[in-house]
């Protein structure tokens, strides 16, 4: 008889085992994976450009998010409940025992899920803690995110502003870490149209929290360092000193550079066109060495003779404004009376054939830079922010 008992019970351990390692109860059977695919099927809805059934597919996304969580929620809720489980003091670890021996298949599965998507060291042993991660996994901030892209495109901005915020108040929940800096690039454009300059900035500058090299520059030590060098060697001298590369970040430090220029705000200007530029020419300098081991950089002119036959490169000098960050941190340079570098600049541009509207503008006598004024207001002159590619 105890070994039927024994027997039995551990049948009906790995039975619960094998639905708490599926991930999937009864009642969520086919739901959890529901949600995400959802979400997909709107996104090739609006790269297809059909907004509005994309739409209807990210809200979608969303609530069966929601309702999935919401239900698990009740479950362990309910199970918490209990006097039983209440006298066992938050124990986690007692309360799954007692899941277990009783076979409670939907609070198993609410806390496998919970496992696999926080972890078990997260949770602290604390049932507690555990409904509290289950109440945040019901946030969806990928679906705030595309609803919000979608209202934007719709141009809805005030309603895609608000689903922006939505999903960045859920970024601890987001699987794609790097898509919080997307929102903020994204707020930060819609704040620009609105002419909230100053909101603008601080999405900006929250973005460059990622920037290790800026962060932890406090002292300010490598910038001086860069300044005095392009400010006593000249922009070739810089580029053959110094590589940093930092993708995520280097449309911050250009929209900053120009928003601070066109402020005539020139010390602040400088150092983010500095760090736009050198993540610009670094990442064009490795390009080269990937295909060219041998290469090395001596000089802008020379670099860019190399990248000519590059078409992939020559799409990314176009995607980062090259040609106009290098105006404006020749144009930053010359405010703070820095002429003859920024001629070495100037001329740079006025020998590119390939540069457009900054060839004609490096030709021009240095003192046309000097007054942002001379071409409007500041919400004219900061143009060509351009739409921020989505994922």
């Amino acid at each position: 008889m105890t070994a039927y008992i024994r027997i039995n019970g551990l049948i009906k351990s790995l039975l619960l085992f094998t639905v708490i390692t599926s991930g999937l109860g009864a009642q969520y059977a086919g739901r959890e994976r529901h949600w995400w695919f959802t979400l997909e099927t709107g996104k090739n809805l609006f790269r297809q450009g059909a907004y509005g059934e994309a739409l209807t597919s990210f809200q979608d996304a969303r609530n069966e998010r929601r309702e999935l969580y919401s239900n698990m929620e009740r479950d362990l809720i309910i199970l918490f409940s209990l006097p039983e489980v209440r006298r066992m003091n938050d124990s986690l670890e007692q309360i799954e025992a007692y899941i277990n021996e009783r076979g409670q298949i939907n609070a198993a599965t609410a806390l496998a899920e919970l496992y696999y998507r926080v972890g078990r060291a997260a949770l602290r042993n604390s049932a507690r803690l555990a409904l509290e991660h289950i109440d945040r996994l019901k946030s969806y901030p990928e679906a705030d995110y595309w609803i919000g892209e979608t209202y934007r495109l719709m141009g809805e901005n005030e309603i895609a502003l608000r689903q922006f915020n939505e999903a960045l108040s859920a970024a601890d929940s987001m699987e794609n870490p790097g898509l919080t800096v997307e929102v903020h690039y994204k707020i930060a454009e819609i704040e620009r149209l609105r002419q909230r300059y100053g909101e603008m900035e601080n999405h900006l500058l929250t973005i460059l929290e990622r920037d290790t090299l800026w962060k932890q520059d406090d002292g300010a030590f490598v910038r001086e360092a860069m300044s005095r060098t392009i400010e006593n060697g000249g922009i070739n001298r810089f580029l053959q000193m110094y590589r940093y590369k930092n993708a995520e970040t280097e449309k911050a430090h250009r929209l900053l550079g120009r928003y601070f220029y066109d402020s005539e705000q020139y010390e602040k200007a400088f150092p983010h066109l500095t760090f736009a530029f050198l993540i610009q020419n670094t990442t064009i300098i490795d390009e080269i060495i990937a295909e060219q081991f041998d290469f090395k950089f001596t000089n802008t002119e020379a670099m860019m003779r190399a990248i000519t036959r590059r078409p992939a490169v020559m799409d990314y000098v176009t995607k980062v404004d090259f040609y106009k960050t290098a105006y404006y941190l020749a144009a930053t340079l010359q405010a703070r009376g820095k002429t003859a570098v920024a001629r070495e600049l100037f001329d740079f541009l006025s020998a590119r054939d390939d540069a457009g509207e900054w060839q004609e503008r490096g030709s021009r006598p240095a003192a046309s830079v000097l007054s942002p004024t001379a071409s409007g207001t500041i919400g004219a002159l900061i143009d060509g922010y351009g739409h921020i590619s989505h994922y």
